[in-house]
């Protein structure tokens, strides 16, 4: 489960994508969330495309905010925030309109709070559609000429800032989806404080905080959502992506109490469980304090773990190379849970 391995993208993805166009100012590419179009004018349109991602268990109000902000999260990386959205849902049969009216409910809800319209989509039901994969949606922005960043755009000497706790999309999900198995192990309030940390599954405000700095001289140069793969593994894309050795410290990544108490009960590492929800920032040395302090505004828990070094430069955690894990442990334990064999 999960998405392709780097290879596969590199070995087959990537050679099948279409004409190669001047306009294209970034393309398809490990680690970078974002794809950004040269326009006429100068400007830049920059999209992102998901799947719609809906577990009914959540609760619709939930499972729908959530959909959203998976989406939104990347496209916020840029700096920018969304401003046109289109959405495929394609949904099982058993579907209620109450259920579906929910749903568009809480995206309309979640759009305006960001500027953002919903320009065109597609709704129905079909055989053979079946939760948590119901469509896909594309979120884009239109952005001046250098106002935006991508995840490649990291310079020798930036900062590296991480936000929120590593694991956060691990603990969450398993928590929630598992939760018998989590007080069993964890207790009733251990249980609910990682459960809580559901709301918390989104970069939007971390990213648009940082982003109010100034983005790139000067300011923030990159941002990534560290999805699958994890914290470790968005460090290692960050770097490959932008062409840079980085030398950080990942013990300073903040692990929540209650994440690490999940990943324990599901032998993850949390360093490199799926954490949507948790911003990697670029940051020019002299603002990185400022970064920091916007976010501290913002209740955004983050620190500094280190920074980019020279171009082509290694990959050291406290002095040792690294690599990311070749999978995302999160889909193991999830695929252990299901099957009762974590109990």
């Amino acid at each position: 489960m999960g998405k392709v391995s780097r290879a596969f993208f590199e070995t087959v993805i990537a050679r099948h994508l279409g004409t190669r166009r001047k306009d294209i100012a970034v393309g398809p590419a490990n680690g970078v969330d974002v794809g950004v179009v040269r326009l006429p004018d100068g400007r830049a349109m920059i999209s992102t495309t998901d799947p719609i991602y809906i577990v009914p268990a959540y609760g619709w109000e939930r499972a729908a905010w959530f959909a959203f902000h998976i989406l939104a999260s990347d496209l916020t990386t840029s700096g920018v925030a969304p401003q046109y959205v289109t959405m495929d849902w394609n949904l099982p049969m058993d579907i209620e309109d109450d259920q579906i009216e929910t749903m568009l409910r809480v995206m309309d809800r979640e759009c305006r709070k960001v500027g953002a319209a919903i320009v065109t989509g597609h709704t129905g039901r079909y055989e053979g559609c079946a939760y948590p994969m119901v469509g896909g949606a594309t979120f884009l922005a239109i952005a001046p000429k250098d106002g935006w960043v991508t995840a490649d755009m990291a310079r020798p000497g930036n900062r590296l800032l991480v936000t929120k706790t590593a694991a956060l999309e691990a603990t969450a999900i398993l928590s929630n989806t598992f939760p018998q198995v989590v007080e069993r192990r964890l207790g009733a309030d251990m249980t609910a404080k990682a459960q809580a940390l559901f709301e918390s599954m989104s970069t939007v405000e971390d990213a648009l905080a940082a982003a109010t700095l100034g983005l790139r001289r000067g300011g923030v140069w990159a941002m990534h959502d560290a999805t699958e793969g994890g914290v470790r593994n968005a460090v290692w894309e960050m770097a490959q992506a932008s062409g840079l050795g980085v030398e950080v410290d990942l013990s300073k990544a903040y692990i929540d109490q209650s994440a690490a108490a999940v990943c324990k009960v599901f032998d993850m590492d949390p360093l490199d469980a799926i954490s949507e929800g948790t911003l990697l920032i670029a940051v020019e040395e002299g603002a990185a304090a400022e970064v920091l302090a916007r976010l501290k505004r913002k209740r955004i828990v983050a620190s500094d773990i280190g920074a980019f070094t020279k171009k082509g430069g290694p990959c050291r955690d406290r002095g040792r190379p690294f690599r990311p894990a070749d999978r995302d442990p999160f889909w193991v334990a999830f695929s252990r849970a299901l099957s009762g064999e974590i109990a």
